[in-house]
Parts: C-alpha cells; structure tokens; sequence
C-alpha cells in the first residue's frame, strides 16, 4: 500500500513560481516525496501534459488520479472520526494559507502543506536525530526536546518491552511504574498533540513483571494521559508481551514509536532517565523519520506496513487477559 498525497493546482503554481534556490529546492525533495505515493489532484491533465516537470513527476507507472476543483477543500473540510485510514494518513499539499495548513494539522493530526511555508518544514524530508548525553541533566526530560518530537499526528503505536516492566511499591502499599512516571510521561506530552477534534489512537505494548499488572498500567496510563492531555479522547490499548525477544513483532527488540505520520526508533530504548532527569544509557541517539515523507519513502514506507501488520497480528492473537482496552487503532486499517 502506498501513503496517499492530495495536491491542490494552486499549491503547485504557487511552489512553481519560485525560481529561488530554495524553490527549486522544495520542487525537488517533493518530486522525491511523490514517487511512491499515491496522487490524487486537481492540476488539469492537460497541465500536466504541458509542463516538463510535472510530466516526469506524475506521469509514472501509476498515474496520478484527477479529481474536480473543489473535491481536495471538500476532503479537507470533512475530516472527521468516520473518515477513512487513507485521508487520516495523507499529506495534503493546498492552495491555503500557512495559518490554515496549521489548524488542519492541529486539529486532525495529518500533514498539511502550503508553498509559502514549505521551506520552513524541511524536516519532514530529512528526518532528525537527538543526541543525549549521561553526566547532564534533564529536569523535563523528552519534553527538553520537544521542538524536534512534536509533530502532526493522530495515531501512535509504542513497542518497548522494557519500558513499563518494573513496578514500584511504596511503605504504604502504593504501585506506580518508574518507567511511566520518568520516561513515557514526558515522552507522550511531547509527541501527543494538545486538541484533535478526532479520537487519538494510542497502542502500548510491553512487558510487566506480573502479567496479572495490566489493568492497574492501563488505569495509570489513563490518569495520566487526562492530566496531560486533559483536551483530548483516546482511544487506548496496553497489550503485555513477554520480555525481549518476540518472533511474532517484526524487529521488536528495537524499541520503535509508530504515527501516522512519524516513527521514532531507539536501539537503546525508551526507558533512558532516572528519577532525577540523568541519563541511564550510554549516550543513547533518538531518531525521527517521516515514512510517508523521506525521499526514500519506498523502503520506509513499506518496513512500516510490515511492523504495523506484525503487530496487529500479535494482538489478534493475544489472549484477552494480556490486553487492556480498546484493541482497534486506526494505524491497523493500513494493513489487511
């Protein structure tokens, strides 16, 4: 399955009249971006038979599909819960404002691209990395790097066997999970968006030192995604696995975080900080890619679909007593 791109004929006229350095630029990290995406566009076949660039861009093995002028803003303007995977996925290329691009990211969790601010958006091309070092505080934690983390999504996937597997039981019988508290805390307030106006889908799977924990996990994770996200409804699911090791979850000892429109990786884990904010691994590198976006989108794209599809099978197979809440995320729908 190839991500799906909308591509608005003003957005295109638009990037197309920049002759700068940086226009240029842009035209040619898209040209990238589309190759193995699926178009769907309003630009006038006869425009893009025209234009030399366009013609080497869309006019591939798979051809892009027209549609009429308004179907793109009409797309847009109906977002909603019911919409289908493919528009909660996509990256919408329009004829809009950078204000406007922004309150479609802010409120459905999707990309949305103007020419006027695609030069300031370069990240989502290249992808990132974060480099962490021990000996040296971090009081808020992933939330000190939150400028690079925060991104447009509405979906997430975590796999981390390690990262909620110990507990914690205080003199006066109270059970909390260091690795919730220290780690994905600051790690969830800063990838999760503030306000959608759709349900946020949010899929953890790890292991526990008592499989027996799971409900009590889940009842922390949900206290503690209401007092960080306050504004938003999720759609949760903590699903126990056995430590280390799982054949069944395509690389899963590679610790992974999976959106719709970014995926984290992190050979050293989640599970990174102590109590006060240090680092407990050695120099470990965080690292953000955008699979629907890297011109290398192909391989990706595709590793992606692979881990989403182990995963889903795994929890289909899970025994009811290892998952807690709602098994469903909108991210499944990609795979068969």
């Amino acid at each position: 399955m190839n991500s799906t791109t909308y591509i608005e004929l003003g957005f295109w006229q638009k990037l197309q009249s920049d002759s700068s350095k940086e226009g240029i630029r842009s035209q040619l990290e898209i040209s990238d971006v589309l190759e193995d995406s699926k178009v769907i566009t309003d630009i006038p076949i006869e425009l893009i038979q025209q234009d030399e660039f366009l013609q080497n861009l869309l006019l591939k093995e798979q051809q892009p599909t027209p549609c009429d002028t308004n179907y793109i803003s009409k797309k847009v303007n109906g977002l909603n819960n019911d919409s289908s995977i493919e528009d909660l996925c996509a990256t919408y290329m329009l004829a809009s404002t950078a204000t406007a691009c922004n309150y479609i990211e802010k409120e459905f969790g999707v990309i949305a691209l103007c020419a006027e601010s695609i030069h300031n958006r370069r990240n989502l091309f290249v992808g990132d990395g974060i480099d962490m070092y021990r000996n040296i505080p971090y009081p808020h934690r992933y939330d000190s790097f939150k400028d690079k983390l925060a991104n447009p999504c509405n979906s997430i996937i975590i796999i981390d066997p390690y990262i909620i597997k110990k507990k914690m039981v205080d003199s006066e019988g109270c059970v909390s999970f260091p690795g919730l508290t220290n780690n994905m805390e600051s790690l969830l307030d800063a990838i999760i968006p503030n306000q959608l106006k759709i349900d946020f889908h949010l899929t953890i799977i790890s292991s526990l030192d008592n499989p027996d924990d799971i409900k009590r996990a889940y009842e922390k994770f949900k206290k503690c995604l209401k007092r960080i996200k306050k504004e938003l409804s999720f759609k949760l699911c903590i699903v126990y696995t056995e430590t280390g090791y799982n054949p069944d979850i395509e690389s899963f000892h590679s610790r992974h975080v999976l959106s719709n429109t970014f995926s984290i990786d992190s050979e050293d884990g989640l599970d990174i900080f102590d109590g006060r904010g240090y680092i407990t691994k050695n120099n470990p590198v965080i690292s953000i890619v955008f699979p629907r976006l890297l011109g290398d989108c192909r391989k990706d794209f595709t590793k992606s679909i692979n881990w989403i599809a182990s995963v889903k099978k795994h929890i289909q197979e899970a025994p009811d007593k290892f998952i807690c809440g709602v098994k469903d995320n909108r991210l499944f729908d990609l795979v068969d």
